[in-house]
């Protein structure tokens, strides 16, 4: 397995730093965030790619996904036609932008509307915005991974399956975040066991605690449960910087290649 860190757990800081630190520090790769301003991000325009790639190449370290917490300002949800339009547009910019980094899959964060809507009319909604936009991610060889978030409906595995299996396409997986589970009061290891080959990338936290292993997520299980579905993709960072994200970013790393060794 190889293990990346979300550019948040650096603190945000420039792309040469970024992937210099993360070159420094031995990760194997970077999440890149798209926030909400989101055509002020260097993925999204052609000059910051070049940037990124250039870096990539230069330190080794890969670009394995791009994850659009733009969403959470403009959900595929949404019933506001100017915010649905434009969480198409960002979506759209999301696929063509990893297709020219490279990257293999993109973090999609199912959010919830903008309104009071039941869980199923939540679910519907975004059924259909994935099904408009798979072909789009199965064309430029990008995978659109749902991620179990809080506040929308794909908090559980069987969230995840149900959207999954509604949008019935090669291009949409999940991504598990096992830190996000225990938070919803779900058992980790056996969501992944149900999850099993629809799980397409991999999130790791913990809870209760800012370093691995400090706090109640139960990390070494999560790893072997990956192991017995036949998972040996990415994991992920989600971690938090706290004062010193180099520190913590060393930390965290030397813990999880123990466990992952």
């Amino acid at each position: 397995m190889k293990i990346g860190i979300r550019n948040g757990s650096m603190a945000f800081p420039g792309m040469t730093e970024l992937f210099e630190q993360a070159a420094e520090i031995g990760f194997d790769g970077v999440e890149l965030d798209i926030r909400a301003e989101w055509q002020d991000e260097p993925m999204m325009s052609e000059e910051g790619r070049a940037q990124i790639k250039q870096l990539a190449e230069e330190t080794g370290v890969e670009v394995p996904s791009l994850c659009i917490g733009a969403l959470w300002q403009f959900s595929p949800a949404a019933t506001d036609e100017d915010t649905l339009n434009t969480s198409r547009e960002i979506i759209a910019a999301a696929i063509a932008a990893a297709a020219d980094l490279g990257a293999a899959w993109i973090l999609i964060p199912v959010t919830p509307s903008d309104e009071e809507i039941s869980h199923e009319e939540c679910q519907r909604r975004w059924i259909e915005e994935m099904q408009n936009a798979a072909p789009m991610a199965e064309a430029a060889g990008v995978v659109l991974c749902l991620e179990n978030v809080g506040r929308g409906c794909g908090k559980s595995a069987d969230d995840l399956l149900s959207l999954v299996g509604g949008i019935d396409s090669p291009a949409v997986q999940t991504y598990y975040d096992p830190g996000n589970a225990c938070a919803f009061g779900h058992d980790a290891v056996a969501e992944i066991r149900a999850l099993g080959e629809a799980i397409g990338a991999v999130h790791i936290k913990d809870r209760e605690a800012d370093l691995l292993g400090d706090g109640v997520v139960d990390i070494p299980g999560c790893v072997d449960a990956l192991r017995e579905v036949g998972y040996d993709g990415w994991l992920i960072l989600e971690t938090p910087p706290t004062d010193d994200p180099l520190e913590a970013g060393n930390y965290n790393l030397a813990y999880l290649r123990d466990v992952v060794d």
